[in-house]
């Protein structure tokens, strides 16, 4: 017959020995640990003084490689029907060229018929004029049919006659200017049917099939750029927005050219978000911000650079601040402070403005004094006015 199995049972002085066994192992631990910390407590201070200085930080952006001076001609139904396109893709062009002809049929008769009143009136003029020179050079004149009770009739002054004619002198001197007004319009509306090249470049865009219609005057027919100006346009974010300001020198790459750089600088910062409902976006939530278009005109060699390129910018900071270590900067209820040592060697919590920072430093824009000596490990245990106990090495 098997013998039934039962469970072990331990004395009751060997349970408790256990139990006890853990409890002194536990303060053990304890009193291990006890002494670290309060050397973390105790650590002397390290002094730090804060000084001018530049961060090393950089801005990153991105952007595309544009043509700072070109010229889009579109088509204008109001200038009459398109006559001929002069110029063709690929074409060299000057400033003041001909690039569009409409047909001018109707403004040249306009023309024409200003100048032919002009003309006239110039006539009128003359002959007005002539008679009152003649009108001038002779003597009292006795006017017909005017006779008196001697028979003899009464003589009219030359100054009279005179009078007569300068008036109608001014007269058609006025529908002479009326004229020449006519003229004048005349001829802008005959130089609008030749549109001319504002800028000097190459002709990258022609289109000769356009439509007369509503729509009609949004299609282009001439796209010219010039490759002697180049800029780079893209968005910053609002977080950047506050660090960058029209001025700032800046380096840029393309992949295209990866071991080649080329330098500009920041030449306008729009002071409004790309659209409407892109702000309406960020105010809605949206974790991107707004973005706010961006120009850098380049100043180097503009060598392989094309329209067209990607590239990445880089804004580095240039600005001279005063600077302490980053882990100085203490925050407390969304405000800045640091600590620093006062005449007394005791400790004082001062609230601070920042600027921009990097690693290892944070820019002072506000709060500090150059000088002045801030405590550069602060920590829980500092207090108002108390005496700090500092690493000489470090003060």
């Amino acid at each position: 017959m098997k013998r039934k199995k039962t469970a072990k049972k331990w004395p009751l002085y060997t349970a408790i020995g256990v139990a006890t066994a853990i409890v002194i192992g536990a303060g053990a631990i304890l009193l291990f640990r006890q002494p670290n910390q309060s050397a973390a407590i105790d650590e002397p201070a390290k002094i730090a003084v804060a000084k001018e200085g530049t961060v090393a930080s950089s801005v990153l952006l991105s952007g595309s490689v544009t043509a700072q001076k070109e010229q889009y001609v579109y088509f204008d139904g109001s200038k009459g029907d398109l006559d001929e396109v002069l110029v063709s893709v690929g074409d060299k062009v000057s400033e003041g060229q001909a690039l569009v002809k409409y047909s001018s049929t109707e403004a040249q008769a306009a023309y024409d018929a200003a100048s032919r009143a002009v003309a006239k009136a110039d006539r009128h003029i003359n002959e007005l004029n002539e008679s009152r020179n003649t009108a001038a050079a002779t003597p009292n004149l006795p006017q017909a049919g005017l006779e008196g009770a001697t028979g003899q009739a009464p003589a009219q002054s030359s100054g009279s006659a005179t009078a007569a004619i300068d008036s109608q002198i001014s007269d058609a001197r006025d529908v002479r200017a009326d004229a020449e007004a006519q003229l004048e319009k005349a001829q802008a509306q005959l130089n609008a049917a030749t549109v001319l090249s504002t800028v000097e470049g190459t002709v990258v865009e022609v289109n000769r099939n356009v439509s007369k219609s509503p729509t009609g005057n949004s299609q282009v027919l001439v796209h010219i750029v010039s490759n002697d100006n180049l800029q780079v346009k893209g968005e910053l974010s609002e977080y950047n927005l506050a660090n960058l300001s029209v001025g700032q020198e800046v380096t840029f790459t393309s992949k295209v050219y990866p071991d080649k750089t080329w330098n500009g600088k920041i030449s306008y910062i729009s002071n409004y978000p790309k659209n409407n409902s892109e702000a309406s976006s960020s105010l809605a939530g949206s974790n991107t911000g707004s973005k706010y278009p961006y120009t850098v005109d380049v100043t180097s060699e503009i060598g392989d650079l094309k329209q067209g390129f990607t590239v990445s910018v880089e804004v580095k900071s240039t600005s001279k601040a005063l600077i302490v270590p980053i882990t100085s900067v203490v925050m407390e209820e969304e405000k800045n402070y640091v600590w620093i040592l006062d005449e007394n060697q005791k400790a004082k919590k001062v609230e601070v403005g920042l600027g921009n920072a990097d690693a290892e430093n944070q820019e002072i824009t506000s709060g500090l004094t150059d000088g002045a000596k801030v405590i550069s490990n602060p920590t829980a245990s500092l207090q108002e006015g108390k005496e700090v106990k500092t690493d000489e090495a470090t003060n």
